[in-house]
């Protein structure tokens, strides 16, 4: 699964880098769906905020947002947040599949009960 990461407005640094690529591959074991993971760091001011976009294979992208004082504690909201997404996610579709439920095996007995 590639991570892509992009940052906006400042300079993240090497470790806040290869922090947020090891958080978001970890990703993979809640939806093995997932395409690609494009992570976009933004600083102003006041907080650093992480938006992470999740490309699943099918569907529409899966998109969430956090902020925080610390872009380490930023990333790791915005991965409890994209784990919990998923996570539903996946409990849907299975969902799903249990309500349409799968044909009766047929019982083949042998007999034609003609007797």
């Amino acid at each position: 699964m590639e991570v892509r990461i992009t940052v906006r407005h400042a300079d993240a640094s090497d470790d806040v880098r290869e922090y947020a690529d090891e958080k978001m591959s970890t990703i993979e074991k809640f939806s093995r769906h997932t395409r690609s993971i494009e992570v976009v760091l933004d600083d102003d001011h006041l907080s650093k905020t992480v938006e992470v976009i999740a490309h699943l294979e099918r569907g529409s992208p899966v998109v969430v947002n956090a902020s925080h004082e610390d872009a380490r504690a930023a990333i790791d909201l915005a991965h409890d947040k994209l784990e919990k997404v998923l996570r539903r996610h996946k409990e849907r579709i299975e969902g799903r599949r249990r309500e349409r439920g799968e044909p009766a095996a047929r019982s083949v007995t042998g007999t034609s009960g003609e007797e």
